[in-house]
């Protein structure tokens, strides 16, 4: 914003900033903290949600299996005493797994009839020769999902975990060591084995993804935005919580506190995003604080030749301007006196700006008056479109100063509004009705959307499935991931 030469676009910035906060903190609501106490995002999954993770799983296990069968070099290694060598899995089957929310505990991931065959060498002390394993196991594991507040994180969390075999082969193709080995030992350790690694994963892996993510997140053209848990998720029959705290980094106390959020998750879409008020109101606190809207006419955006910018304009709306200055050049300045603040209502978006707006002539202000600015307007979104739309607009005016003698406030406030039509609600209207995309887009293509704006916060609900872009990425994390697996 360049508050020393004026911008007749700042206005429509912080309409363009609501946005983005919006839009931004569908893609980051449960990462870190702020100081504030109460939840202003809340992320929602239902089953329909945990079916679209399955497919996604389904395409990274096909990954997996396709680098297993044609790439993987297993190195040899020594258990119990023995060396085996020559190891090659020439057979792998892993079905879709099931995803089920656990009520008040986590998610369970079930594999059921995961196959391998495997076959190689082994050596023990002089003795040696091939051998041959294959199996069908059902894996079945419990995660769940907790709050950490001291390092202000969700973190992932093991509760338990088994491994039940269909079947079990182990062939030594030698009818002395295969009498020895009791196989059952070798299935007990096998399933401890696996166990441990999905624990591992879990503490290790998943949480270490989570951690890289930096607790500040710094945006061109925003306040810095942080994020962290509210409390521990919530697991529901039907459906799973993530209550988060989202606001704009600020070196002082928001003059403003959270309402919180009531609402249930509508389980006819996969997933749902709640935002409050607050974390919108946060980012203008910080962004646009008095005097950060700083409008001068006539500038580069504001034809030079407008009607607005001579006394002739006003002669029959404001005689006392036009007698005192009849036929000269005017100038105006138009500021914010305080944060612009958002609510939420039922079916509604509502902005107040407090502003001040003065007229010059040759440099000496001849009319000040102070202004709060009010609209009304809803909010629309079309595949991974938002836009909004003004209902209404309204305002109230108060006369500061005058140098034109006895101005009324209603006269002052009518003479505004047809300031105001020409300047800042036109841009307004055309920058809410353009809207944006959503910067998912390239990620996500969403099926079926809903916008609802509700008592201090807004709803939005989607299906949704990957893009061909979102689907490479994952390929190429998958493929370094089992690239860099040590057996």
């Amino acid at each position: 914003i360049n508050a020393e030469y004026g911008d007749t676009s700042t206005l429509r910035i912080y309409y363009k900033l609501s946005t983005k906060m919006l839009l931004l903190t569908t893609l980051l609501a449960c990462l870190v903290a702020t100081a504030q106490a109460t939840e202003t995002v809340r992320m929602s999954f239902g089953q329909r949600g945990l079916d679209f993770a399955e497919d996604v799983a389904v395409y990274m296990t096909d990954i997996i299996r396709d680098i297993i069968l044609n790439e993987l070099d297993i190195p040899s290694m020594t258990v119990s005493g023995a060396t085996l060598s020559n190891l090659e899995i020439n057979q792998m089957d892993i079905p879709r797994p099931q995803l089920t929310i656990v009520p008040n505990t986590g998610i369970n991931m079930k594999s059921d009839g995961v196959a391998v065959q495997l076959t190689g060498n082994w050596q023990y002390g002089w003795f040696g020769g091939s051998l041959s394993l294959s199996a069908s196991v059902v894996v079945d594991t419990t995660a769940g999902v907790k709050a950490d507040m001291s390092n202000k994180r969700f973190v992932t969390e093991y509760r338990g975990c088994s491994v039940d075999f269909y079947s079990f082969s182990l062939d030594f193709h030698d009818f002395l060591v295969n009498a020895v080995v009791n196989q059952n030992d070798v299935k007990n350790e096998l399933r401890v084995v696996v166990c441990d690694e999905i624990q591992a994963a879990l503490d290790n892996t998943v949480n270490g993804a989570v951690n890289s993510v930096p607790k500040t997140l710094e945006i061109p053209d925003l306040p810095a935005i942080m994020f962290s848990p509210d409390r521990n998720p919530t697991f529901k029959s039907s459906y799973i919580d993530l209550p988060s705290r989202v606001s704009a980094v600020s070196e002082s106390a928001f003059p403003f506190t959270a309402d919180g959020i009531s609402d249930e998750m509508d389980t006819s879409y996969m997933g749902c995003f709640i935002l409050s008020d607050y974390t919108i109101n946060t980012a203008t606190y910080v962004a646009l604080p008095k005097n950060g809207i700083n409008i001068k006419l006539p500038n580069d955006d504001f034809a030079t030749n407008s009607a607005l910018l001579n006394s002739a304009y006003f002669k029959d709306t404001l005689p006392q301007l036009y007698n005192a200055y009849p036929n000269t050049a005017i100038t105006y300045r138009i500021w914010n006196l305080d944060f612009p603040k958002v609510e939420f209502d039922k079916d509604l978006l509502m902005v107040e700006v407090p502003l001040r707006i003065s007229i010059k002539v040759g440099g000496t202000v001849i009319l000040s008056v102070k202004m709060e600015l009010k609209t009304k307007g809803s909010v629309t979104i079309d595949g991974a479109h938002l836009s909004g739309a003004v209902d209404s607009i309204t305002h109230t005016t108060t006369v500061a100063t005058t140098l034109i003698g006895a101005v009324s406030d209603s006269k002052a406030n009518s003479v505004m509004d047809s300031v105001l039509k020409k300047t800042i609600i036109p841009d307004l209207n055309a920058e809410l009705k353009a809207g944006i995309t959503l910067p998912i887009d390239e990620w996500v293509d969403l099926k079926k959307s809903l916008v609802q704006t509700h008592d201090d916060f807004l709803k939005v609900c989607a299906d949704f499935s990957l893009t061909e872009y979102a689907l490479k990425t994952i390929r190429e994390i998958v493929e370094k991931e089992v690239a860099a697996f040590q057996f």
